[in-house]
């Protein structure tokens, strides 16, 4: 019983979020964030309508559409990214090979463990793909973080709240993730009410942050000198470096 209510009240939340959005003209500032719930809201009525109707199905679909909704959420790591930085042309260019390079690290690792019973190891190696995704979210959210402060850069409050409760619903999807990983099913009944729970009260801080737009931040606000010159010129090395890296290692693969 509580999980039909968790569930129904978590999809009345995600349309109420979405509703709000639109209305207060949000969704063209944040539309990644917001095709993100919309994916989520339309998984969890598939989800729910599976387990109700075809409980035989149920995994299957779970860990379909989880796959899916883990990569659009780091689409809204990208998004914070963008959003946050888009005066900051030379950070935002760092943040970016970071970004990319991490994720791209996490997807080869996962491919490299494939095994031939293909079965029995996806709904284990997930969990762990799943666990270090978010760690990846996790760790360019703690970085975001480090240069908006140390750069004093621009940070509005419908911004901030996408980037709080993010963060927020990654933190604890690592510690859960964590847990299921070492615990499997005995960790079940914690997961099944623990994830849930922490979800919606991410859900209530969202519609309550996004119920009407801000003003956006002031674009001519100080920033700290030599900010975007400093990661520009990080940018450009980084860059040099991986260029280097792969000219050695395609002279080392050709005979």
């Amino acid at each position: 019983m509580l999980a039909h209510v968790m569930s129904w009240l978590g999809i009345f939340l995600e349309a109420a979020v979405l509703i709000r959005g639109q209305r207060a003209g949000l969704i063209s500032r944040f539309p990644l964030f917001y095709s993100y719930l919309l994916v989520v809201l339309v998984q969890d009525l598939a989800r729910y309508t599976s387990w109700a109707w075809f409980p035989e199905s149920y995994p299957n679909l779970y860990w379909a559409t989880q796959f899916v909704s883990v990569v659009m959420g780091s689409l809204v790591v990208y998004e914070i990214c963008r959003v946050s930085l888009q005066e900051f042309p030379g950070t935002a260019r760092m943040a970016r090979i970071l970004l990319v390079t991490a994720f791209a690290g996490v997807f080869i690792k996962a491919l490299l463990t494939v095994r031939a019973d293909a079965h029995l190891w996806f709904s284990g190696a997930y969990v762990k793909f799943e666990r270090d995704l978010r760690a990846v979210q996790g760790l360019a959210l703690i970085i975001l973080l480090v240069i908006f402060v140390w750069y004093a850069i621009p940070f509005a409050r419908n911004l901030g709240a996408i980037f709080i409760g993010y963060s927020t619903f990654v933190a604890l999807s690592v510690v859960q993730l964590s847990i299921v990983n070492h615990y499997w099913h005995r960790a079940e009944p914690f997961w099944k009410i623990v994830q849930p729970a922490s979800y919606l009260g991410v859900l209530g801080f969202w519609l309550t942050m996004l119920w009407s737009a801000d003003r956006v931040a002031d674009r001519n606000r100080t920033k700290r000198p030599g900010s975007d010159q400093d990661y520009g010129a990080i940018a450009d090395a980084t860059t040099g470096l991986l260029e280097q890296a792969r000219e050695r290692l395609g002279s080392t693969v050709r005979p």
